[in-house]
């Protein structure tokens, strides 16, 4: 099943042809996206009869806790499919409150593995999503083991660094620089990541688009990112971004080295 991130409502109608399944950030509960969606919006895009998840994927600050209990709440009665999480604030309320929404383990970096993928879903977690560093080979034993339902990403470019700081914001502060441009990019060893500085923090992007739409997994869901891609229709409709495969034929293996 085709699940995208998209961007905003129109684009969730644009694509209607070619989505099973819409993921929607939450305003003020997400990070790494372009846009984000209200509780009004996500109940237009329900009438449009596709599966809808929504993103909650920050940490939650202390003094954000009765704010996500509010989320949770108002997010219940809509019977949406599913909610990525982060922060385990959100297993934690769902379970106190005992509510009926399902959980998408969506911890990035850390959902690499099998083991703890059958943990998490012991304690009621029904989907994973699976972290962009994994190999194929790993994917696989992976989908061979796991309980849970799993979503892997095959589209988009990869969030590579975030930080809570506003590394851009506060350099065009210091050195007193006016740049309207929203746009904005690193330049590193002849390549390009893209750069975006917004109120949760900033974020790096790969230099590339992971396009690995022709490969074959045994998951529930594959996941197309429209973040920083202007036209996703062409994407299923015509695929022109060259074909590359990030991680899944890179095995990334640190190792002390010795002196």
């Amino acid at each position: 099943m085709n699940a995208v991130i998209v961007k905003s409502v129109k684009e969730t109608k644009d694509l209607i042809k070619y989505v099973d399944a819409y993921i929607l950030p939450v305003r003020d509960f997400s990070i790494n996206y372009q846009n984000t969606f209200t509780i009004e919006e996500i109940k237009e895009i329900q009438l449009l009869g596709k599966e809808v998840f929504v993103m909650v994927n920050k940490n939650i600050h202390d003094n954000e806790l009765e704010s996500l209990e509010r989320l949770l709440l108002e997010l219940e009665p809509l019977k949406i499919k599913g909610i990525f999480f982060y922060d385990i604030a959100v297993l934690t309320l769902k379970n106190k409150h005992k509510l009926k929404t399902d959980l998408v383990w969506s911890q990035e970096h850390l959902t690499t593995n099998w083991k703890t993928i059958n943990f998490w879903y012991d304690k009621g977690v029904k989907y994973a999503y699976l972290s962009s560093e994994l190999t194929k080979k790993e994917i696989d034993e992976i989908s061979g083991q796991a309980k849970a339902e799993l979503f892997v990403n095959v589209f988009g470019y990869q969030p590579m660094f975030t930080s809570r700081r506003h590394l851009v914001n506060n350099y065009l502060k210091y050195f007193h620089i006016k740049d309207k441009n929203k746009d904005k990019k690193i330049f590193k060893e002849e390549k390009s990541y893209p750069i975006v500085d917004k109120e949760e923090g900033t974020t790096v992007y790969s230099d590339y688009v992971l396009n690995a739409t022709s490969e074959k997994f045994n998951v529930k869901y594959l996941v197309f990112n429209s973040y920083l891609i202007d036209d996703m229709e062409k994407v299923f409709i015509n695929n022109e971004y060259k074909k590359e495969t990030g991680f899944l034929y890179k095995e990334t293996i640190y190792k002390v080295k010795k002196k």
